[in-house]
């Protein structure tokens, strides 16, 4: 369980740049959210996420074994900007500042219409 308001995930190795690479608490349950919600609908089957210098990439996976159907990036460009940047299968396919509409537009790709 985390307790604290941000996850730190690093630090860059240059001193100068003394800068910690993060995301909100609630920023890491929404995704794991989004992916509990794909999991039940037997969308996607596994996950991951690494670090990139000041990046933390989320990948969803159909199958454990092939390249990611979905990346999201997280971006750190300064303290008070970041972005969320969108990949379907290692194309960009959307980029913004705000990461529930980031969801909401994966989550629209698997709305089916009836008929």
């Amino acid at each position: 369980m985390i307790k604290n308001k941000y996850i730190i995930t690093g630090k860059n190795i240059n001193p100068k740049e003394n800068i910690s690479s993060f995301i909100k608490n609630n920023d890491f349950n929404i995704i794991m959210s989004l992916f509990s919600r794909m999991l039940k609908a037997n969308q996607w089957r596994d996950y991951s996420f690494s670090l990139q210098k000041e990046d933390i990439i989320f990948c969803f996976y159909k199958h454990s074994f092939e390249t990611p159907v979905y990346k999201i990036v997280y971006e750190k460009k300064s303290n008070n900007f970041n972005l969320w940047t969108t990949y379907h299968q290692n194309n960009k396919v959307r980029s913004s500042p705000s990461l529930e509409k980031t969801i909401k537009w994966i989550e629209s790709r698997y709305l089916k219409s009836v008929d």
